[in-house]
């Protein structure tokens, strides 16, 4: 089994690599070793439950190691992510939370070659806790040279620093700054402490795409009239400041930036004080500029029998849509207090 060490997941902090060695278990299965933080900077936990987003960032790490030591793509190569997927089988809800995942495994990954470098690469992962699968992902992504990458971005600057390359959602380019945040909206509507960390803002009135409430959907509840809208929208917003949304320099906004974005969504759209996603499956179709207005609505679907919600989420810029996803929204309530008896 060979280390992993930050630079190969395109990490620059090693708190936030969640693997620990991989190596080949037969042909063409890959074994990881996982190694989740007991606190994540982005991908936090709540209310002691963990978070089932990291699955979809172990996946990104897991392609990147592959696409790398295997495959050997130049660490400069841009990896232009089309989809990414993942589901938690575990129950959020259970006592005594989720099992922790201690390794992760990929079978036949999926690659074309343009010559003899890496052109496509698609991963399957399983992710386990000792012999129990508690979850699975998946992702799909391009591979392009730094030069090429540079064709297909006319304009931006050109970054020749020496650094290490970036996934579709991390490329290191020349910083292109955009506008001062938005006004945030209130952090604790999405999980959050700190305004650095949301990714939201209320929606402009002149907006081409104010087509939805600007104000989030009113709380679940088996009372609610038929007349409270279902769907909402707001201005993304991105501090390009944020030490781990932009752990390197970008040209727009990275891929963990755009589907915690959609996770604050389908929070706010849920009204709902704490919450999970067990299940994203998500689509990238445009980058997502820094220096014009996004658009991020929800469509808020009907509970199910468990309790999870569907909620359809979209992130339009220039008219276009640049991403969306479906994601599966899950309450999670504080444990129960004891009340003990007053000592006389």
């Amino acid at each position: 089994m060979s280390p992993v060490p930050p630079h190969l997941v395109h990490r620059s902090d090693e708190a936030d690599v969640l693997l620990t060695h991989f190596g080949l278990a037969d042909a063409d299965t890959y074994l990881f070793t996982v190694q989740w933080p007991t606190t994540h900077a982005l991908f936090s936990s709540v209310l002691g439950q963990e978070n089932p987003m990291l699955i979809a960032e172990t996946v990104r790490q897991a392609g990147t190691v592959l696409a790398h030591k295997v495959f050997e793509a130049p660490m400069d190569d841009q990896f232009l992510l089309w989809n990414l997927r993942y589901e938690s089988f575990h129950d959020l809800r259970g006592p005594g939370g989720p099992p922790t995942p201690t390794k992760a495994v990929i079978r036949s990954p999926e690659v074309t070659l343009r010559g003899r470098r890496l052109a496509t690469i698609h991963i399957d992962m399983e992710l386990f806790s000792g012999h129990l699968r508690i979850g699975r992902g998946a992702a799909s992504a391009n591979c392009l040279s730094a030069a090429a990458y540079r064709r297909l971005r006319p304009g931006l600057p050109d970054a020749r620093d020496g650094r290490d390359g970036r996934d579709a959602c991390d490329t290191p380019d020349a910083p292109v700054r955009a506008a001062a945040p938005r006004t945030a909206i209130l952090p604790s509507l999405v999980g959050k402490e700190n305004e650095q960390d949301v990714m939201l803002s209320p929606l402009d009135a002149a907006s081409p795409l104010d087509t939805a409430p600007a104000a989030p959907a009113a709380p679940r509840s088996t009372a609610r009239p038929a007349a409270t809208p279902r769907t909402a929208a707001w201005q993304l917003r991105a501090d390009r400041d944020h030490p781990v949304i932009f752990d390197s320099q970008s040209d727009h906004l990275p891929g963990r930036g755009i589907i915690e974005a959609m996770r604050q969504a389908a929070q706010l759209a849920a009204g709902l004080d704490h919450a999970l996603v067990p299940s994203m499956n998500a689509e990238f179709r445009r980058y997502v500029e820094l220096d014009r207005p996004c658009t991020v609505s929800a469509e808020i679907g009907a509970e199910q029998p468990d309790g999870r919600i569907p909620i359809e989420v979209t992130m339009h810029q220039d008219n276009e849509v640049a991403a969306l996803a479906l994601l599966l929204v899950q309450d999670v309530k504080p444990a129960a207090r004891l009340d003990l008896p007053i000592r006389p």
